[in-house]
């Protein structure tokens, strides 16, 4: 009885995670150890799904747990998600549905949704879009969201977030001021601005939020409290809104 115990606690253990295991080993009866390791490492082998039950048990609990955390912080922190005066605005600051997106400039996947996206705000006058500014990408990523929300300070962030979104070239810091610099923002300005700890704040306090809402690539899409992780189409980007306006309240 003592050996089944043994075995299915550190199978069960092996499942939640090394560090688990660890201490279950650290913790038996050293004179012991060898004969139950052997036990263990041989009942391990002959019974293969018994490992993969306990492993998509493991699984499907952390996701639940990641999905729990995911919905409180998305209850609490809603003016952060939905109302941050510090965010990028387009379409109607007034609309019954909000969009957000998390993005990077660099990411191919944001950039090819980018257009779609505008498109959507023009067909639907109701919408609001939130930008969360979300460099995963590098330094240079970085550097860019610096320059779209120095720009914002010019009233030019819709104009130079279309010219890096639409940018395949280099993303050294010269060639986006220059870039947004043609899409009619003040590059010596950017200059200063971008170096504001504000914006960095910005970045960082986006970078959080999107680790409490779970999202951990680019883009990702909020219609209304829905997660929608990666590219949509402009007839899904649609029909995500039609269900957020057909719930009730």
């Amino acid at each position: 009885m003592m050996r089944a115990i043994l075995i299915a606690i550190a199978l069960l253990l092996a499942a939640a995670g090394g560090y688990a295991f660890k201490e279950f080993a650290s913790a038996r009866n050293a004179a012991e150890a060898p004969s139950i390791d052997q036990q263990i490492s041989q009942y391990l082998r002959t019974h293969p799904e018994e490992v993969m039950t306990a492993l998509k048990l493991a699984q499907a609990n952390d996701e639940r747990r990641q999905k729990a955390e995911a919905d409180q912080a998305m209850e609490s922190k809603q003016d952060q998600i939905f109302n941050n005066p510090a965010d990028p605005i387009a379409g109607n600051p007034q609309g019954d549905v909000t969009v957000v997106e998390f993005f990077d400039y660099r990411c191919p996947y944001c950039k090819r949704v980018s257009d779609a996206l505008i498109q959507l705000v023009k067909d639907d006058p109701k919408i609001k879009l939130v930008y969360k500014e979300f460099p995963i990408l590098g330094p240079e990523s970085v550097v860019a969201s610096k320059i779209a929300l120095a720009a914002q300070r010019q009233g030019k962030y819709n104009e130079v977030h279309a010219a890096l979104m639409a940018h395949k070239g280099s993303f050294e810091q010269a060639d986006l001021l220059a870039l947004a610099a043609s899409a009619g923002a003040d590059a010596d300005k950017l200059a200063a601005d971008m170096q504001d700890p504000a914006i960095m704040g910005l970045l960082q306090a986006n970078d959080s939020l999107a680790a409490a809402l779970g999202i951990t690539g680019t883009p990702g899409f909020l219609f209304g409290k829905q997660l929608v992780p990666g590219a949509v189409s402009l007839e899904d980007m649609k029909k995500l809104v039609s269900a957020v306006r057909a719930q009730p309240g």
